[in-house]
């Protein structure tokens, strides 16, 4: 199991983590900060998550990947996710403006969104939530702590995700 970087492109960047039995879970992590997303990768990695991951560095980005717009219009290579996992505090478009976006969006509005953000504030969580996200997490500020929370994310629990 080892983190191979597959594709590169302007606003995305695709990973690949798996184990031999599982098929992996397909991720679009959308996070500004590539210390952050380096983070995220390399935790999934240590835990053992079978993902695909693909990384865009902002939310308008996010909406044309889904889209399938521009350099995101093959779907071999940049397939629909599994699971979105979002940061709120982004330039242009905001995380909560993308999640409106997404909810409206009938064909994408199934897709888990896992908030992941360094953001405490309640009010943050309860409209992320209201939005239509399916958890909150707030990025842990140990490396460790981040890999316990990725090991969790491809299971559902009681209709959430951890």
């Amino acid at each position: 199991m080892l983190g191979v970087p597959l594709a590169r492109a302007v606003a995305g960047i695709r990973y690949v983590v798996a184990r031999k039995d599982h098929k992996p879970l397909l991720i679009l992590h959308v996070e500004d900060d590539e210390n952050d997303a380096i983070l995220f990768r390399k935790a999934c990695e240590r835990a053992g998550l079978p993902a695909e991951t693909f990384r865009v560095d902002a939310a308008d980005y996010a909406r044309s990947y889904l889209l399938g717009e521009g350099i995101y219009s093959d779907r071999v290579r940049y397939p629909l996710p599994q699971i979105i996992v979002l940061d709120l505090k982004m330039p242009r478009m905001d995380g909560f403006e993308f999640l409106k976006w997404l909810r409206h969006e009938e064909r994408f509005s199934t897709i888990p969104v896992l908030v992941f953000t360094a953001s405490i504030s309640r009010e943050d969580k309860t409209r992320a939530i209201a939005e239509g996200a399916s958890s909150f997490f707030v990025k842990p500020s140990s490396f460790e702590a981040l890999v316990k929370m990725v090991a969790g994310f491809g299971r559902p629990h009681d209709g959430r995700w951890n």
